[in-house]
């Protein structure tokens, strides 16, 4: 009888341990709900670069990188993979580690040739952060590309009165016209009256910030506005 009553009291002082720690374990979890929850993944990473264009002598760009969870908060410890398509990156591409505020930096060094093989006035920079399930949360921006301008004209059949139109590639920011007969413009396709017949040395110049540039046509002027000869 005695030995029954024991093991009553030590089953039932099992139970009891068993419940506070069910009581207390769920008040734990209450009071910290995000403990039960996996660790944040990545959720969004944005790319700011500066400058936002170079010149095509070549430069530098700053690269930076915020990464934020799936709650849309600063996620330290990312790994971040910066991409490029032209230039070399400080880390040589190698995975950059997100510090405070989830932010994680690079730098592009860019050479005058490297810039010289860009067919387009752009070029393409990304950023890569693993999430969970081997998926990737990724964002990529252009870096425009400063160039000179490539000076062109053509002009049109006329009297002594030639029509010109300014066919030049790239930025174009100013314009400067030699007729080759004293006299100029400033305007991007003029029309301009010659004093005789004749052949005239023609030059447009055309600049913009970064440089200029410049073409002369040899340009043959017959006739008169009243005959047409």
């Amino acid at each position: 009888m005695i030995a029954t009553r024991r093991i009553h009291l030590v089953l039932t002082a099992t139970v009891w341990v068993a419940l506070i720690g069910v009581c207390f374990g769920s008040a734990a979890l209450a009071a910290n709900p995000e403990a039960e929850q996996p660790p944040a993944a990545a959720g969004s990473v944005t790319l700011q670069v500066t400058p936002s264009s170079v010149p095509e002598s070549g430069g530098e760009v700053e690269l930076l990188a915020i990464v934020r969870d799936n709650r849309g908060r600063p996620l330290e410890n990312a790994k971040v993979n910066f991409l490029t398509e032209t230039g070399t990156l400080e880390s040589g591409g190698r995975l950059v580690v997100a510090g405070d505020g989830g932010a994680a930096i690079d730098r592009l060094t860019l050479t005058e040739s490297e810039l010289a093989a860009v067919d387009e006035n752009s070029f393409r920079l990304a950023v890569a952060v693993g999430s969970r399930g081997g998926s990737l949360v990724t964002s990529n921006v252009g870096v425009g590309i400063q160039r000179r301008p490539q000076a062109a004209f053509r002009h049109g059949p006329g009297d002594l009165i030639v029509a010109f139109d300014d066919e030049s590639a790239g930025l174009v920011t100013s314009w400067s016209w030699d007729f080759g007969d004293g006299t100029t413009s400033t305007r991007q396709s003029p029309s301009h009256t010659f004093p005789e017949p004749g052949h005239y040395a023609v030059t447009l110049r055309v600049g913009n910030p970064v440089g200029s540039d410049e073409v002369t046509r040899l340009v043959r002027v017959f006739g008169s506005p009243d005959t047409g000869e």
